[in-house]
């Protein structure tokens, strides 16, 4: 445990460094330097708890109201600390060549490389940490970090509401997270998370409010539908490579959440796992059917985070109901699968914003309307945004595919006590199997639209070439994603210990859930090999002519399908779902002198309707408080009302 301790003043020492030091290089180095020498520290103590080995604990003494400090490191938390610490260095290093131009302009990137080692500190803390208030410390840094890295550009109006969107969404999750630590405490007069079992094991009306309330706060904290609306905007507007570390990583800290507090509760009630499952498939479903819209290629690929974490929650809802049915079946298909979907999204999806923010970085736009033909200028980045277009699809054999077959074997291996569940547990494989469709339509749009044919705007086209950096970054997630796809050993080796925590030491290890597909992954891996061998050497050898254009003599950028025109039909099966903006002037007059314009656009239905209430709420405040009379009586008597009642709800509810 020593190493994950020291990794904490190494990684004070970056943010210290990283703001104070006099040339921008060195504050660079500094805190590149600290977060390689913590994750270092840190796996050298992981590592052999993954492969089997004891449990990290430490306690450090503390004065009031903390006291002492318990450290406590099993299977689960190494699991997050063995991926998160990495990626975000591997993020950081992305971050050097994207903020280049504001560098060059004058922006002092200093303190955003200190924020990023904040990002790895709450890392350490909220995996590691059993105190409740000094995990609520380590919650807090995390999304303040994430919400100063996000408004990076601050001067831009969109961004700054955006990082507010966010802020406030992630602080209702802390309070309500706070709410569920104060009824654990006042039934253990502890802060200790394992003071909280005896209570947690017993069911109870009051253990069935703090579940709710946890998954509340969880889902605030990993963008869950209904609790999503900060996502998509937070991404949209924040730098490339802390959109790819907020979905890949640091909204993963939800998810770890639940997990914990589902190992201290035990076994769970039935109506928990149906909970968790209905939230999953619900999520999954909304952020599919959301990313097969949008025209901001970051913006999209925030809804996929949604879809992804649903998909996750699946899993664990099947895991939940196996602890509930006493079938380890479904408890090592359901666990194993989500928190190896979770490795696998933090990996693809890095890589699609990675790549998403190349196109940034060349274009200036993200908005598919205006992009296309750019393989012929970024080949690299355009073969990287497949690859991970793939994986997210899961399609074999890429990674993403081996995580959602461990998911689809726990819905419909009959694994329930009743006919029923079975048919539910089916029926939810249903969902599952039209959201991979949805996603795989959303992905070819995407890259279609960006990639192929060619700019529909005359004004994008490329200003210099991808930096190095960011082209290596996007390589490293790459190659990640073909070993773990090929070799799942490589990422099963990771799940397979903290899914022990649930299943039991003696259940049968994950791969051989994966024997009855492994061999067809790598017949297809080599039929793709060579058909890409085949592919590029015609094309070598193939005459070049101009596209046939349908009769056309000179064909036009307008000939080509818009991001919108590419899925209208799917689109307006599900327009309750995602309602369309549209903005437009059109012509007039018989032989009109301006041009017409029609300009659309899908909009969030869950936000919208939030500021409609909100907006009806304001005014009738405001119509509340004409009536008032202004006298200063009146008014006092109206405070001193308030107050009363106020003091007398607090007092009736002490014990």
């Amino acid at each position: 445990m020593t190493g994950i301790l020291l990794a904490i003043p190494v990684l004070l020492a970056g943010v210290v460094l990283a703001i104070a030091l006099p040339h921008r290089h060195a504050r660079v180095a500094a805190a590149l330097i600290s977060q390689g020498v913590a994750i270092v520290l840190v796996l050298l103590e992981v590592v052999p708890v993954l492969a089997g080995g004891a449990d990290l604990h430490a306690t450090w003494p503390w004065s009031f109201p903390i006291e002492d400090i318990r450290f406590h490191v099993d299977a689960l938390g190494a699991f997050f600390l063995a991926w998160s610490l990495p990626m975000t260095l591997v993020g950081s290093i992305y971050a050097i060549g994207y903020l280049k131009p504001y560098v060059a302009a004058g922006r002092n990137a200093g303190p955003h490389f200190a924020l990023l080692n904040l990002v790895s500190l709450s890392f350490v803390v909220v995996y590691s940490v059993q105190n409740a208030l000094v995990f609520l410390l380590g919650w807090e840094i995390a999304a303040v970090s994430a919400w100063l890295l996000v408004i990076w550009d601050y001067r831009s109006q969109k961004i700054r509401f955006a990082g507010f969107n966010y802020l406030v969404s992630t602080h209702v999750g802390l309070f309500v997270l706070v709410s569920a630590f104060m009824l654990m405490h006042g039934k253990s007069d502890s802060m200790d998370f394992g003071a909280w079992v005896g209570f947690l094991h017993k069911p109870s009306g009051l253990r069935s409010m703090v579940f709710a309330l946890l998954a509340v706060a969880f889902a605030l904290k990993s963008a869950y539908f209904p609790f999503h609306t900060w996502l998509p905007r937070a991404h949209a507007a924040a730098p490339a490579h802390v959109s790819a570390l907020m979905s890949g990583v640091i909204h993963k800290a939800g998810l770890f959440g639940l997990l914990r507090f589902t190992l201290l509760m035990g076994k769970p009630e039935e109506w928990m796992g149906w909970a968790v499952l209905a939230m999953g498939a619900a999520s999954a479903l909304f952020g599919a059917l959301s990313t097969a819209s949008q025209r901001d290629l970051k913006r999209l690929l925030g809804y996929s985070s949604t879809e992804n974490v649903g998909i996750a929650a699946i899993g664990f809802g099947v895991g939940y109901l196996g602890l509930t049915w006493n079938a380890p079946a479904l408890v090592l298909a359901g666990f194993g699968g989500g928190l190896f979907h979770l490795l696998n999204h933090a990996l693809f999806k890095c890589l699609l914003f990675y790549a998403a923010g190349a196109v940034y970085r060349v274009t200036h736009t993200v908005d598919l309307e205006r992009l296309g033909g750019l393989w012929r200028v970024m080949p690299a980045t355009g073969a990287m945004f497949l690859l991970g277009g793939l994986a997210i699809s899961a399609l074999p054999p890429f990674n993403g595919f081996l995580s959602e077959f461990l998911i689809y074997g726990g819905l419909v291996g009959g694994g329930a006590p009743t006919i029923m569940g079975d048919v539910a547990l089916a029926a939810m494989a249903a969902v599952l199997a039209f959201v991979g469709a949805t996603s795989a339509l959303a992905i070819t749009r995407a890259f279609g639209v960006a990639f192929l044919g060619v700019a529909r705007d005359p004004k994008i086209h490329a200003t210099e070439p991808v930096p190095r950096t960011l082209l290596a970054t996007m390589v490293v997630h790459a190659a990640a994603i073909v070993v773990v796809g090929l070799v799942p050993l490589v990422g099963l080796a990771l799940v397979q210990a903290p899914v022990a925590l649930f299943t039991g030491p003696d259940a049968p290890p994950l791969a051989r859930s994966l024997d009855a597909v492994l061999d067809l992954v790598r017949v297809l891996a080599a039929l793709l090999a060579v058909l890409g061998v085949l592919g590029w050497w015609i094309g070598r050898r193939a005459r070049r002519h101009v596209t046939w254009g349908c009769g056309f003599a000179a064909p036009s950028p307008r000939m080509q399908y818009t991001a919108s025109s590419f899925a209208a039909q799917f689109n307006r099966i599900f327009e309750a779902v995602m309602p369309v903006k549209r903005r437009e002037t059109l012509p007039r007059a018989v032989f009109p002198t301006q041009p017409g314009q029609l300009s659309t656009s899908h909009v969030d239905a869950v936000e919208r309707r939030m500021f409609e209430v909100l907006g009806q709420n304001e005014q009738m405040a405001v119509a509340v408080s004409k009536r008032v009379p202004e006298q200063p009586r009146i008014a006092f008597a109206i405070g001193l009302v308030v107050l009363v009642g106020i003091v007398v709800a607090v007092v009736g509810g002490l014990p």
